[in-house]
């Protein structure tokens, strides 16, 4: 038993990796008609009013940093080869943003700015895309989840930016 517990714990941390560097399905947009008025979440808090000034993306979530650019296209990418990218941020709400993570393969370092932002200030988020372990050309999600939460359901605010490269390998 103890032998299938080291087993275990060995192998789980390397299925999440290999997990995590797959291309991600893409969200669908919600109709907003289609949600039930009646189901109560008991994790939302119900005093959350929300706010009308609020942008909402097509996901339905609130818009709170704008991202430039959204997508880089690192082209041909020579497996092996480290490639540095930035994206810049700026904080175009009325409140107060802070990112609680940035996420993403673990074929790629994140740095980004940590502090609370002011309305109107702005940020930078670097990676350090490696491709020593690809395989194949792929997109890279990048996650910003922040410490503010959507005021309609009290969940935290999730980002996506993305990456893109075409490898070449020695097999080409």
């Amino acid at each position: 038993m103890i032998e299938m517990k080291k087993i275990l714990f060995l192998v789980l941390p390397l299925v999440i990796m290999a997990i995590s560097c797959k291309p991600k399905q893409m969200l669908t947009p919600v109709d907003n008609d289609e949600i039930v008025e009646e189901v109560v979440d008991v994790d939302t808090p119900t005093d959350a009013e929300p706010d009308d000034e609020i942008q909402y993306n097509e996901f339905g979530m609130p818009i709170l940093l704008e991202y430039t650019p959204t997508m880089i296209d690192l082209g041909e990418v020579v497996r092996g080869e480290k490639k540095a990218l930035a994206f810049q941020y700026k904080n175009i709400s009325k409140e107060i943003v802070e990112i609680e993570v940035v996420t993403a393969c673990s074929c790629t370092e994140t740095d980004y700015t940590v502090t609370k932002m002011n309305p109107g200030e702005s940020g930078q988020i670097n990676l350090l895309f490696d491709s020593t372990s690809k395989e194949k050309s792929e997109t890279i999600d990048v996650d910003i989840i922040l410490k503010n939460t959507d005021p309609k359901n009290g969940y935290p605010i999730v980002d996506r930016i993305q990456f893109k490269y075409d490898l070449i390998t020695e097999d080409r």
